[in-house]
């Protein structure tokens, strides 16, 4: 398979570009790669087109499945448009992971000349043409540098975006994006090419947390950022119980690293504008999410128990006082509990209080309580009161980092 240097030898200037990264896909690339060269012909006919798949060395034919994927939609497209959309797939340097595929796509986009680049997951039910041509519609226009996506979810679905890395991330960087960790977005050429030149490729910030990475570096750094309406995004839901804390320790950690990154910007009080929001929220239909309340209560309870030297090193008194009391009473860890919670747990990141991966490991049971409590409080509402639930704790959360700004520079 060839690499980037021969795909950027042998390939002319483009106008739009949709990335695809992937690892052992190739059960569902084939419908991601059939709508992306839709989409390109559909919403971007004067455009030139490139559907480029980014892989980390499949063993399961995942390349060979999208380039003949999207090579057989092109085939069927009349001459003009069969001319105007390349098709390829290149397997990327560096270490495995999603943020390797994604420098690829960025670096070709920046050195072909790309107006815009998309990124999809290579595992989406749902995707549709429309969504290249919302996503890339707003770049291409020369409104804005930066896409993310708006979702309808089910109310008990993307918890670790509602609980922590939403709240957090808007509180201290301002925009409102909604979906900082989507996983399909848009950016200009210029945005692209400046992720490409950043020297964060090798590292856990980039590999684990690279959606993350995109969408507070494009805060801070002043880039123009907007959200679309996508509509639902279909995936396997997680029960938040069983299969997330592997992710909270890589997201959160990555949201912890990206406060010290962009420390002048935040500390000095620089909050991007509130981000405009293209499109209009549509009914969907959104499968169920299967949750067991009881589980998490009970790994809550055993954290707080068997972890107590860790909180006790992490949080002040007060706080630890009250988390230990809500988990030998079944209380709720209420919104100011929590995001105390998680300022005073940015706090010891930042100040090494003990091994980092230790002490964001250690947050995993007390997401898990907090969890327990929203479901319960959300139990009997619909996806909206549900909704509404997170903007308060999102205004809890933007009086919390107050205390944020008073202790991050000061001396433990």
């Amino acid at each position: 398979m060839a690499g980037l240097s021969e795909l950027l030898g042998s390939t002319d200037p483009v106008d739009v570009i949709v990335g695809i990264p992937s690892f052992n896909n190739g059960s569902t690339i084939a419908h991601v790669a059939k709508t992306a060269v839709r989409g390109l012909a559909h919403f971007f006919p004067d455009q030139r087109g490139l559907v480029l798949n980014s892989d980390g060395g499949s063993s399961d034919e995942t390349p060979r499945v999208a380039v003949e994927a999207a090579t057989s939609v092109r085939d069927e497209l009349d001459p003009g448009a069969r001319e105007r959309i390349a098709v390829s797939s290149i397997r990327y340097r560096g270490p495995s992971g999603k943020g390797s595929a994604f420098r690829d796509i960025f670096e070709a986009g920046a050195r072909l000349g790309a107006s815009a680049v998309v990124v999809l997951d290579a595992d989406l039910r749902s995707v549709a043409p429309e969504w290249i041509g919302r996503l890339a519609g707003p770049i291409v226009s020369g409104e804005v540098d930066f896409v993310a996506p708006l979702y309808r979810r089910h109310k008990f679905d993307g918890t670790i975006t509602n609980a922590i890395v939403y709240p957090l991330t808007d509180a201290v960087f301002g925009g409102g994006i909604r979906q900082p960790i989507g996983g399909d977005f848009g950016v200009s050429g210029r945005l692209a090419g400046l992720y490409a030149s950043k020297d964060v490729w090798s590292s856990d910030v980039a590999r684990f947390g690279i959606d993350l990475w995109m969408t507070t570096t494009a805060l801070a750094e002043g880039f123009r950022v907007a959200q679309t309406h996508l509509g639902a995004k279909i995936h396997d839901p997680k029960d938040p119980g069983q299969h997330l804390a592997a992710m909270l320790v890589q997201v959160v950690g990555t949201a912890f690293a990206l406060l010290e990154t962009y420390e002048e910007v935040w500390t000095m009080r620089v909050l991007a504008g509130q981000a405009p929001t293209f499109g209009r929220a549509e009914p969907v239909q959104l499968d169920p999410v299967r949750v067991d309340v009881g589980r998490m209560e009970e790994q809550f309870r055993f954290g707080v128990q068997s972890l107590d030297r860790i909180y006790t090193l992490s949080l002040p008194p007060r706080l630890w006082t009250e988390l230990r009391a809500a988990a030998m009473n079944g209380a709720a860890i209420h919104d100011r509990l929590w995001a105390q919670i998680i300022v005073h747990y940015a706090i010891a990141f930042h100040r090494r209080a003990l091994a980092r991966d230790q002490l964001v490991s250690s947050l995993t049971p007390l997401y898990l309580g907090r969890t327990a409590t929203f479901i319960r409080r959300n139990a009997g509402r619909d996806d909206d009161e549900a909704e509404a639930d997170v903007q308060a704790l999102a205004r809890v959360f933007a009086e919390a980092v107050r205390e944020l700004h008073r202790l991050w520079k000061e001396e433990p």
